[in-house]
């Protein structure tokens, strides 16, 4: 079992170690101090052993599971003052960091970047500055109407801010080119907050609740069987995007739109979502926002 540990306060949170405990008896195993704090901490195991994870600043490490000793970090020079509250996903021989460039911190009108590294050695493969803000985390499989693998980011700005800008992009795994991309209208909310977190703000208060969820601009976004990419956005909407529209080959409802070439639905659920807001499991489809949990059945 791995996890952060030790609160950074200079950072405005985040953790100063990584630590792996015993699953069975709890005991630690060892800990770890990476070059910057961790922020939502999700590791990822390729399954040889080891385990890989990304800093606030779009560090990325590979240690030894058992011992915590370090295989490589790579701390790309040009990003080490950023910050983004997103992280990394894993492919077949390659690991995807979401993160921001220079001293960028994720505000609207700054831009993001996705890197790729290869796992055996953390070297860099390619790298994409996106035009907004890589403050989530990426999806890796195939899209629908395309056919090369798919890395799945969803760039847009934190909240505090009116006319927030987003879009869905798929790139390809390999070399990083754009597959597709998905703009959507940008986003103002009640007081630059997400949607659900002024509405709510009286009763959570009376019920002694954290007051505000305060949600990234997209949750991280998820790949289905059938190719589609769904996402939930701080607008309180599921998007599912379907592909470009030349490939499409299924029926379009009244309830789908073309931005970009691309094919999506969105659906109004009313509040935002957090990054790990997505879960399948055969039959079976579920999105939790900051106050409901919505489950769908096939």
């Amino acid at each position: 079992f791995v996890a952060g540990a030790i609160l950074s306060p200079e950072n405005g949170g985040g953790n100063k170690k990584v630590v792996a405990l015993d699953a069975k008896q709890g005991t630690k195993l060892w800990e770890y101090k990476p070059d910057k704090p961790v922020w939502n901490l999700t590791p990822l195991f390729p399954g040889d052993g080891s385990c890989i994870f990304m800093d606030l600043a779009g560090g990325m490490y590979r240690l030894n599971l058992a011992t915590g000793a370090e295989i490589w970090k790579t701390l790309p020079p040009s990003s080490r003052e950023s910050y983004s509250d997103g992280g990394a996903g894993l492919g077949p021989k390659m690991v995807y960091s979401c993160s921001n460039p220079k001293n960028n911190s994720g505000s609207e009108g700054s831009t993001g970047i996705v890197r790729a590294f290869h796992v055996s050695n953390g070297t860099e493969a390619w790298y994409v500055e996106t035009p907004m803000p890589c403050n989530s985390y990426p999806s890796i499989g195939h899209v629908a109407g395309v056919e090369p693998l798919a890395v799945v980011v969803v760039p847009g700005s934190f909240m505090g801010q009116e006319n927030l800008h987003g879009e869905i992009l798929a790139l390809d795994a390999a070399t990083g080119a754009t597959l597709w991309s998905h703009p959507v209208t940008p986003y103002s909310g009640p007081e630059g907050q997400a949607a659900g977190d002024f509405e709510g703000f009286p009763t959570r208060s009376i019920d002694k609740l954290q007051p505000i969820c305060l949600p990234a601009h997209w949750s991280a976004p998820m790949i289905d069987g059938n190719g589609v990419v769904i996402v939930g956005r701080s607008d309180g909407k599921m998007y599912k995007v379907y592909g470009p529209q030349s490939s499409f080959k299924g029926t379009v409802s009244s309830k789908m739109s073309v931005s970009n070439g691309t094919l999506a639905e969105v659906v109004p659920l009313g509040s935002a979502f957090l990054h790990g807001a997505l879960g399948a499991a055969p039959g079976m489809f579920a999105i939790s926002s900051c106050d409901t949990i919505y489950v769908f059945k096939k």
